[in-house]
């Protein structure tokens, strides 16, 4: 149930929630009776907690290219907008830039010390804050109070080795990973920088793109480029397209109406 919503919010309908809640506990009764309702509301609730700062503040921002394949032939292509703030530990990105109206433009905002992401409409100016916690586990929340990676995959089937290759991409040394997962016979190819210290895989660990940069998880820096395989066949292949180390975006959350709140 909990992916499912997950999976829900992020395509495009967090406004909504008011009523996916009474369905949330509509549907936890009819299972488990009264106990049940109670727990899927408290859940809802636990969901929609998220802290929502007054301002965030990215002086990051880089564009990825995304490229996917099917039967040795281009089948979509996408541009993905991320900013950053490493000493924050603060992270967004942009989604309906391609396909979508205006209207439908959000902003995502990860904010992995407080464990909340905030999900903003820039157009209509309203959001949402959600609690990280909500979708994780009680052994996935102690994991990665304890240092532990609680994102993404856990049980240890991808191996990395880096090859020695280098090269410079977009101003910065990459190093060159091969990754291999036997279980899912999937492999990569994967140009990774220890100059930026941001792990950009946790805010995939759910969503489409995580079998992609997940493979990139642990290496200590920022994925830059990297081919995707299935079954020795390449399925997706992305590329940092820019990189503006002054974009110093601010976003002021006082500008929005959070009306589930």
């Amino acid at each position: 149930m909990r992916k499912a919503l997950f999976t829900f919010v992020l395509a495009g309908a967090p406004f909504i929630l008011s009523a996916q809640s009474g369905y949330v506990r509509d549907a936890m009764y009819d299972k488990y009776g009264q106990p049940g309702a109670e727990k899927g509301e408290a859940w809802m609730k636990s969901m929609m907690s998220g802290k929502v700062e007054p301002e965030y503040k990215f002086p990051v921002m880089m564009q990825m290219h995304m490229t996917s394949y099917k039967n040795g032939k281009t089948k979509d292509e996408t541009d993905m907008t991320y900013f950053l703030n490493t000493e924050t530990n603060q992270f967004a990105m942009r989604t309906g830039e391609e396909k979508k109206k205006k209207s439908e433009q959000m902003l995502i905002i990860y904010d992995y010390k407080s464990n909340s992401m905030i999900m903003l409409n820039e157009t209509e100016k309203t959001g949402m804050a959600m609690n990280l916690n909500a979708f994780m586990s009680g052994d996935a929340i102690k994991k990665r109070e304890q240092g532990g990676a609680a994102q993404g995959k856990d049980d240890g089937s991808t191996t990395c080795k880096k090859t020695g290759k280098t090269k410079n991409i977009r101003g910065y040394s990459c190093d060159a990973y091969v990754c291999e997962d036997k279980d899912r016979n999937t492999h990569s190819e994967i140009w990774v920088t220890n100059k930026i210290s941001f792990d950009i895989t946790q805010t995939n660990s759910r969503g489409p793109m995580a079998a992609y940069f997940g493979s990139a998880s642990g290496l200590g820096g920022m994925m830059m480029e990297g081919n995707f395989y299935k079954n020795d066949e390449l399925e997706m292949k992305m590329e940092m397209t820019n990189l503006d180390n002054a974009a110093n975006m601010l976003v002021k959350t006082a500008q929005y109406e959070f009306p589930m709140r």
